[in-house]
């Protein structure tokens, strides 16, 4: 059976191109040109794949990928004109698992739409939905993280990135091996988007008062939940 891909962008040419192009490769294409459209054909037949553009004529493309990160962890490969690295990373770590700044090549979208479906595994590796150390307790269920009562909530790669350095407490684990859990194979040399997500997490328990440095950094080695 063919994999199904919603296509959410507004300009005709550019979601025709993109259509034409992924039905010549076996993919069964939806499209959808703006945010309230493309919800409801989430929620109606969830599609494989989401193309996702970001500036609609009713709202932010960010809002159908905070909708979609709600209930399902399908890939979702975002486009946009805008090519500053903060914003890339800001919607990786909300919960995209690719980037493609306008314009691109067709040929390189293709390439990586069939990599984010073959690392795409949708089972979820069974943990405990709350874990406590110490003063420290990660919800994974309601996506918070707490610190002296302090309750943090966590965007989605804050979540994943907490969820598997938790796992393993006080074992590093290096920046390949993260960016391969977390955006998969197609990334595992991206070690930026690693130390903005840590930075970004930093500073978000910083405004809550917070102590930040169970999240241990080590040239070489990597990362890993200080539990001492």
């Amino acid at each position: 059976m063919a994999n199904t891909i919603l296509i959410v962008e507004d300009d005709i040419n550019i979601a025709q191109m993109l259509s034409i192009a992924l039905r010549t490769e076996g993919y069964d294409c939806v499209q959808a040109s703006n945010v309230a459209d493309a919800i409801a054909m989430f929620l109606r037949t969830p599609p494989d794949l989401v193309i996702l553009d970001l500036g609609l004529p009713d709202g932010e493309g960010a809002h159908v990928l905070a909708r979609i990160r709600q209930t399902s962890r399908l890939p979702v490969l975002v486009l946009s004109a805008r090519d500053q690295e903060t914003d890339k990373v800001q919607l990786l770590s909300q919960g995209a698992n690719d980037y493609v700044s306008k314009p691109f090549g067709i040929k390189e979208l293709v390439v990586r739409v069939k990599v984010l479906l073959r690392d795409f595994n949708p089972t979820v590796v069974t943990a405990s939905a709350n874990r406590t150390m110490g003063n420290i307790s990660l919800s994974i269920k309601e996506r918070t993280l707490s610190i002296d009562n302090h309750v943090i909530p966590l965007a989605p790669k804050e979540l994943q990135l907490l969820d598997e350095l938790t796992k393993q407490p006080g074992e590093f684990i290096s920046q390949q091996e993260l960016l391969r859990r977390i955006w998969g194979l197609h990334h595992s040399e991206d070690s930026h988007y690693i130390r903005i997500l840590v930075r970004q997490l930093r500073k978000k328990i910083d405004e809550h008062n917070c102590a930040s440095t169970f999240i241990e950094t080590m040239p070489k080695r990597g990362y890993r939940f200080n539990v001492t």
